[in-house]
């Protein structure tokens, strides 16, 4: 999936937790990213992907910058545009205020090609990986059969949990994955007749989520090539379910619709 059509389903398809404290909206509010350490949740990840068969996710190399995540933001103005963690920040942090159109001239980022998977955490210091991985894993029940290629009709990929479902997956071979929790925290300065009458300091607001990104993307934008073989997805199909109905769903309805005939 690209790295556009990444942050643009995040901005628009999740719940977001924020915390805040201080003074009231001020003016001019800036952001700053953090990031966590390496391998946040990748055990977990990688014994959902040994359960069905599927190799483990290597982790990403600290100097191989294609496969890993954008770097930190100390001081990013709300009012740019063009930084990588916008559209993360305000699903994170949701405003009603409209930003400005002005082109972005502070730290840049960006995301590189890759397949996402994606989850708000509500507390960055005790991330409950089984929880999430088993939300990803629960996104199967929403494909009827075999995922389809990422085409831009495709309404499959317009929600998040589908791309981190295929994302968990990943099925290409010696895949790499750098997944980290990634906290946003937006700080607006009070402004200056309230810091006056009220005495009071900037307020600032935090939310926070846990990517991962795994490498090669397998979602390509207008891809003509399904994320999973016939094969992969059966293996996926028959851990998931627990049985071979899961796999060949016809056979079973049939040798069932047999056994009714034969008890009338």
């Amino acid at each position: 999936m690209s790295p556009l059509t990444l942050v643009a389903v995040i901005s628009a398809s999740f719940l977001a937790f924020a915390t805040a404290k201080g003074a009231e909206p001020g003016t001019g509010p800036t952001y700053s990213v953090s990031l966590g350490g390496d391998g946040e949740c990748l055990a977990a990840v990688n014994a959902a992907r040994q359960a069905v068969g599927f190799s483990q996710l290597l982790q990403a190399g600290e100097g191989d910058t294609k496969k890993r995540l954008p770097g930190e933001v100390t001081s990013q103005k709300e009012s740019e545009d063009g930084w990588a963690w916008k559209p993360v920040c305000e699903s994170l942090i949701p405003t009603n205020e409209k930003l400005g159109d002005a082109a972005g001239s502070g730290e840049q980022a960006q995301f590189e090609s890759g397949t996402y998977a994606y989850h708000v955490v509500d507390n960055p210091d005790a991330v409950d990986c089984t929880a999430i991985v088993n939300k990803w894993k629960g996104a199967y029940s929403n494909f009827d059969g075999l995922p389809p290629p990422n085409k831009t009709d495709e309404a499959l990929y317009q929600k998040q949990e589908n791309v981190s479902f295929v994302a968990l997956y990943n099925p290409s071979e010696n895949a790499t994955a750098d997944c980290r929790v990634v906290t946003c925290t937006k700080t607006t300065p009070a402004t200056a007749s309230f810091t006056a009458t009220r005495n009071t300091g900037d307020k600032t607001e935090t939310g926070s989520a846990l990517i991962c990104m795994t490498v090669p993307d397998v979602l390509p934008k207008e891809g003509g090539k399904a994320p999973f073989t016939e094969e992969q997805w059966g293996q996926i199909v028959t851990a998931l379910e627990g049985s071979a109905s899961a796999v060949v769903p016809g056979v079973v309805s049939l040798a069932l619709g047999i056994l009714g005939l034969s008890m009338l």
